[in-house]
C-alpha cells in the first residue's frame, strides 16, 4: 500500500528519531547486533563485506516497508527474506521505481548516454533531490565493486562552498560501524551532467536515491510505524 502524504511526512520524522537513537554504533554493541547481526550475518577475517546496506534497510523495516523486491531484512509477517549480497541491489533496484536514478552505476561516463539528473534539475529550481530518511547509492561509475556505497540521507543546506548533506552510514571505522558524517555535493550546473559527492577517494558520483514515498509498505507494519512514531511525541 502506498502512505498518504501526512504519513510519509510522520515516517520520514520518526525516521530521523531512530536514527538519533541509534546512530553512532560499534561492532559488538546492542544496537549493532539489532541493525547488523539480527540477519545472520557476521563479520568475519574472510568476509570482506561493510555493513553500510544494513542500517538502510532495518530503517525501511521499522518505517513498515513491504516490498520483498527492495526490502533485505527477514519478516515472515511481510513475506520479505534478508538474502546475502543483496543490501545495495535491492536499495539501486535496477534504476526503476522506486529508485531516482540521476546516472547509471556500471558503465564509464564515456560510454553512458546521460539521463537527466533530477538532483541538478531540482537544485536549479530549488526544489527536489532526496528527502530524510531516503537512502543514497553512490559509486564510481564503471569503477570496481569496492566503490559502492550506500548510507540514509538526514537533510542538506546550502553553503558558501554548495551543497552539504548532513548523513547517516554504517560500514565504517573496521567495516562495520555507524557514524553521522557531513559530506559536500559539487553539483555540475548541468542537467544532464554528474553529480560528485566529497568522502572517498577516488571520488565518488551520485547514482541516486531509494525514495520512501514511492516505496510499497506493508498495512500492518506501517501501521506499527505511525502508533511507535506517535508514541515518541508525547
Amino acid at each position: 500500500m502506498t502512505p498518504s502524504a501526512s504519513d510519509i511526512a510522520t515516517l520520514r520524522d520518526y525516521a530521523m528519531r531512530l536514527i538519533d537513537d541509534n546512530v553512532p554504533f560499534q561492532r559488538g554493541d546492542a544496537k549493532y547486533k539489532e541493525i547488523v547481526e539480527t540477519t545472520g550475518w557476521r563479520k568475519t577475517p574472510d568476509n570482506p563485506g561493510t555493513t553500510c546496506g544494513f542500517l538502510c534497510h532495518w530503517l525501511m523495516w521499522k518505517l513498515g516497508v513491504g516490498d520483498p523486491d527492495i526490502l533485505n531484512w527477514t519478516d515472515t509477517s511481510r513475506g520479505t527474506k534478508w538474502k546475502v549480497g543483496e543490501n545495495i541491489s535491492k536499495i539501486w533496484n535496477r534504476g526503476d521505481r522506486p529508485f531516482v536514478q540521476i546516472t547509471m552505476p556500471y558503465a564509464k561516463p564515456s560510454k553512458q548516454n546521460p539521463l537527466t539528473n533530477m538532483l541538478e534539475l531540482g537544485a536549479s529550481m530549488g526544489i527536489g533531490g532526496p528527502q530524510p530518511g531516503d537512502s543514497i547509492f553512490i559509486r564510481e561509475p564503471g569503477g570496481s565493486p569496492g566503490s559502492e556505497h550506500v548510507f540514509v540521507f538526514l537533510r542538506s543546506r546550502k553553503t558558501v562552498n554548495g551543497l552539504e548533506w548532513d548523513t547517516a552510514e554504517a560500514g565504517q571505522e573496521h567495516g562495520t560501524d555507524a557514524k553521522l558524517k557531513v559530506r559536500t555535493v559539487q553539483l555540475s550546473g548541468n542537467i544532464r551532467g554528474y553529480t560528485k559527492i566529497s568522502g572517498n577517494d577516488p571520488i565518488r558520483n551520485i547514482i541516486g536515491w531509494l525514495d520512501l514515498s514511492r516505496v510499497d509498505y506493508d498495512a500492518a507494519g506501517l501501521q506499527n510505524a505511525l502508533k511507535a512514531a506517535a508514541a515518541v511525541t508525547v
